[in-house]
C-alpha cells in the first residue's frame, strides 16, 4: 500500500512576509540603497553641527517681573535648561518677549502670602508664539512643576495665559519647523521612489525574476514584499529625522498619519517608475527629476499663499507633497485638529488610490517579466 505525501504550501501572507524580510536584508547590504537612507540623516546632523558652530543655538529665556519680592520667584532661577531674566516692570517683560524670550511671568505683590492662605492668586503668564515649540513645552512643564511644589492645597495659583507675537495664518512656519519639513520630505522621496523603483528594475536586470516567479510567488507578492520593506525603512528614517530635528512636537498623531499617507502615495510612484523603467540608469534619471519636483512645495513653505501666483499654486496642488507640507505646518505648530486637516488627508488618500490604480492598469496592460 503506497502512501501519498502532500507538501504543505505556505499561505500567501507567509510568502509576502518572506519577500519582505529578504528585501530588508538586501537593502541593508546594498551600498546604493544604504547611501539613500543615510544621506538625509547625515545632512540633518551636519546642519545641526553647522548651526551650533555658527553660534545660532537659541537659548530658552523666561522674563520674570516680581512685584513683591516673592520667595517663589527665587526658586525659578534654579531651573535648568532655562535662563530666568529678572526685569523691573511689565513693560520690560513685553520687551523681552519681542526680543525672542520664550515666555514672561508677572508675579503680583503678596503672592506668597496669598498662596499660603489658600487664596489661589492670579499669575499672568505670557507665551511667545514665535518661540520654538520644544521651548514652550519645556517652560510650561517646569512652570507647572514649580507651582505644585508650593503647597498641598490645589490650585496654588490661577494662571491667566496670554499669547504674544502670534503668527499669522498666512505664515505660521517657524524656521525650525521649516527645517523639519525639508529633511523629512527629502528622506521620504529618496527612500520610497528611489529605492523601490531600483529594487524592481534590479530583479529584471539580474535575471532573478524568472526564477522567483517559478516558485509559488506571484509578481504581485514580490511587489507587495518590496513595497512593505521600503515602507518600513521610510518609517524608520522619518522617525530618526523627526528626532534629530525636534519634530516630535505639536500634534504628533497628525504628523504620523500625514507621513504614512504621503509614503503610500510615493510608493505608488515608485512602483510605476520601477515597472516602466527599462534600466537602472533610466530609473535613476526618472526618479531623480521627480524627486526634485516633489521637494519643491517645501521651498515655498515660508511664503504666504497670497504671495504665490495662481499658476504656481495650481501646479503645486498637483503634487501630493504639497499637502504633506501643509499638514506638517499645522501639526508641528500645534494648530492641527482632525477637523482642520481631514481634507488634506483625504486628498492624500485619493492620490494613493489613483497611483495604485495606475499600477494595476500597467500590470494588466503589459507584463513586465
Amino acid at each position: 500500500m503506497s502512501e501519498t505525501i502532500t507538501a504543505r504550501q505556505p499561505n500567501r501572507w507567509q510568502l509576502r512576509w518572506a519577500v519582505t524580510r529578504q528585501e530588508i536584508a538586501n537593502i541593508a547590504r546594498h551600498p546604493y540603497y544604504l547611501v539613500s537612507f543615510v544621506i538625509p540623516i547625515f545632512m540633518s546632523l551636519a546642519f545641526a553641527l553647522f548651526v551650533s558652530a555658527m553660534g545660532e543655538t537659541e537659548e530658552l529665556v523666561v522674563a520674570v517681573y516680581d512685584a513683591g519680592e516673592s520667595d517663589w520667584a527665587a526658586t525659578l532661577a534654579t531651573w535648568d535648561e532655562i535662563t530666568v531674566l529678572a526685569v523691573e516692570s511689565e513693560t520690560a517683560v513685553q520687551a523681552a518677549l519681542n526680543d525672542n524670550a520664550t515666555a514672561g511671568i508677572l508675579i503680583p505683590a503678596d503672592f506668597d502670602t496669598a498662596v499660603a492662605a489658600g487664596q489661589s492668586p492670579e499669575l499672568v503668564v505670557y507665551v511667545n508664539q514665535e518661540a520654538r515649540n520644544d521651548h514652550i513645552a519645556i517652560f510650561t512643564r517646569r512652570l507647572s512643576d514649580a507651582l505644585w511644589t508650593m503647597g498641598e492645597t490645589p490650585p496654588p495659583a490661577v494662571i491667566r495665559w496670554q499669547d504674544t507675537n502670534i503668527r499669522s495664518e498666512a505664515l505660521s512656519f517657524s524656521v525650525d519647523e521649516y527645517i523639519v519639513v525639508i529633511f523629512v520630505l527629502l528622506g521620504i522621496c529618496m527612500t520610497t521612489m528611489g529605492i523601490l523603483a531600483q529594487t524592481i528594475v534590479e530583479k529584471r536586470e539580474t535575471g532573478s525574476l524568472p526564477a522567483l516567479l517559478a516558485s509559488p510567488l506571484t509578481f504581485g507578492d514580490l511587489l507587495w514584499g518590496q513595497s512593505t520593506a521600503v515602507f518600513l525603512y521610510t518609517m524608520l528614517l522619518s522617525a530618526v529625522l523627526l528626532l534629530i530635528n525636534g519634530g516630535w512636537v505639536g500634534n504628533v498623531a497628525v504628523t504620523a498619519v500625514s507621513i504614512i499617507l504621503t509614503t503610500f502615495a510615493l510608493l505608488g510612484l515608485g512602483l510605476l517608475f520601477g515597472l516602466w523603467s527599462q534600466s537602472k540608469n533610466q530609473c535613476n534619471a526618472y526618479t531623480g527629476v521627480l524627486g526634485i519636483v516633489l521637494v519643491i512645495p517645501s521651498w515655498f513653505a515660508l511664503v504666504p499663499p497670497d504671495n504665490l501666483s495662481l499658476p504656481l499654486t495650481a501646479v503645486l496642488r498637483l503634487l501630493p507633497t504639497t499637502y504633506l507640507v501643509e499638514l506638517l505646518n499645522q501639526s508641528l505648530n500645534g494648530t492641527a485638529t482632525w477637523a482642520t486637516v481631514w481634507v488634506n488627508l483625504l486628498v492624500l488618500c485619493l492620490f494613493t488610490a489613483v497611483l495604485f490604480g495606475l499600477v494595476r492598469w500597467r500590470l494588466q496592460r503589459q507584463p513586465v517579466w
